[in-house]
């Protein structure tokens, strides 16, 4: 039996992310910042009003990073302006750090896992959105297991975006 747990984030567990985003799986959709800049960062998030970061347990092993944050509708970047969308939105960013756990199916678990908890900890929320690069298949087909739907493709500055959401 697999039991997911979600970890709030903290400054200790900095030194397991960075490693995780040197790990040539996650650096292919992830950009990587510098170890300064990437703790930078971070440490924003952790004191963030706006964005809550995790770490992934499964059975009390850290393989991953997740993280919701409220939708900044007047920033363009990210994708949230394309159609109108309900306003207790929030989207979701995440990835599986550790390699042992790479197409296992443990994403889309831990997705339903978060979204459940997010159900509890964000009662008022009604939609959650994703947006994977449009050439992430295996993170897109994750997203469409889990039950999200496409909205649409934009472009950012980092390429091209698949805009999708999932209804709660």
């Amino acid at each position: 039996m697999h039991k997911f747990s979600f970890q709030k984030l903290n400054e200790k567990d900095l030194p397991l992310l960075f490693a995780w985003f040197k790990e040539p799986h996650v650096q292919k959709w992830w950009p990587t910042p510098e170890k300064d800049k990437l703790l930078e960062k971070f440490l924003q998030r952790i004191r963030s009003k706006d964005v809550f970061g995790y770490i992934v347990l499964l059975n009390n092993i850290p393989i991953g990073y997740i993280q919701y944050y409220y939708i900044d509708r007047n920033n363009k970047n990210a994708g949230s302006w394309l159609l109108p969308l309900p306003k207790m939105t929030i989207g979701i960013d995440q990835f599986i750090g550790d390699p042992e756990y790479i197409g296992k199916g443990y994403g889309t678990l831990l997705i339903k896992e978060f979204i459940y908890m997010l159900k509890e900890i964000e009662s008022t929320v009604t939609t959650i959105i994703v947006d994977p690069d449009s050439e992430n298949l295996a993170a897109i087909r994750c997203y469409e297991k889990v039950g999200f739907t496409s909205l649409g493709i934009y472009d950012v500055l980092g390429g091209r975006h698949l805009l999708m959401k999932y209804d709660i």
